[in-house]
């Protein structure tokens, strides 16, 4: 069985449409979305509407509760300053530009999805078994945080988003993933990311799919929107971070 896992598209069309079709290129048998369809980019409102179309299993990203309940914050750990404005300034704008049907959807979207496969059970969440909008589980995560989720979990594999940061952690025989970012990586390479899972009785492996799109039409978009220029840079060059061992291998597999 394959298994496509994506998530934080923020509103970039182009990325996603890019991520779709090689999914299908690749004859992978089922795909899930770990949220935050929206905010940032420029186009939310046909982000949710290709999800929904397509009927992808999807949970709720933070950003997808701050759109869909209008709030003001996604309740991010932005650096206090202009970080934070920009991130305030595209959920004010995503709500003005996302319909109320669409709303409606992001409001729904369940917190968390489960599910076994050839003997391999999963949990899906955006942020955290324990948070689920909004913990970092991140490369640099203590151990001992790693075990108290996954106990709290009780499945084999973890998937989470959130972070943007792609990652593979193996604790005490149990898995943690993060599936990178389709729409807003932060490991320093600006194409879409998301992860593969072959699963075949018990036995898994995995991979890391990096996926070319038009950057320069998503920039366009940007601009013709009104929205902050900080989001453009960060399409354009590739927002780099200090990640630490993401524990990244595209020839690993284990035996659950």
């Amino acid at each position: 069985m394959r298994l496509a896992f994506f998530s934080d598209i923020h509103g970039n069309l182009e990325a996603l449409q890019a991520v779709l079709e090689d999914i299908e290129k690749r004859g992978i048998d089922r795909c899930y979305c770990l949220g935050d369809l929206v905010g940032y980019g420029p186009q939310p409102e046909e982000v949710v509407r290709k999800i929904r179309e397509l009927g992808i299993p999807t949970i709720m990203g933070n950003y997808d509760d701050a759109i869909g309940f209008e709030k003001e914050s996604c309740g991010c750990a932005y650096n206090p300053g202009r970080e934070t404005r920009v991130g305030d300034e595209s959920i004010k704008w995503s709500i003005a530009n996302t319909s109320d049907t669409s709303k409606e959807y992001l409001r729904r979207l369940p917190h968390t999805i489960e599910f076994e496969e050839e003997g391999v059970s999963f949990l899906l969440v955006h942020g955290s078994p324990l948070e689920h909008l909004l913990e970092y589980v991140k490369p640099t995560t203590p151990p001992e945080r790693l075990e108290r989720l996954l106990e709290k979990a009780g499945s084999d594999v973890v998937v989470n988003g959130h972070t943007h940061l792609p990652m593979v952690r193996w604790i005490k025989g149990k898995l943690v993933f993060n599936d990178g970012s389709v729409g807003r990586p932060k490991d320093g390479d600006w194409r879409a990311c998301y992860l593969l899972v072959d699963v075949n009785r018990g036995s898994l492996s995995y991979e890391f799919l990096r996926v070319e799109y038009d950057r320069k039409a998503t920039i366009e978009k940007i601009a013709k929107a009104g929205l902050p220029a900080e989001l453009s840079v960060v399409l354009a060059l590739g927002e780099g971070y200090d990640m630490g061992s993401t524990g990244e291998s595209n020839s690993m597999e284990f035996t659950l």
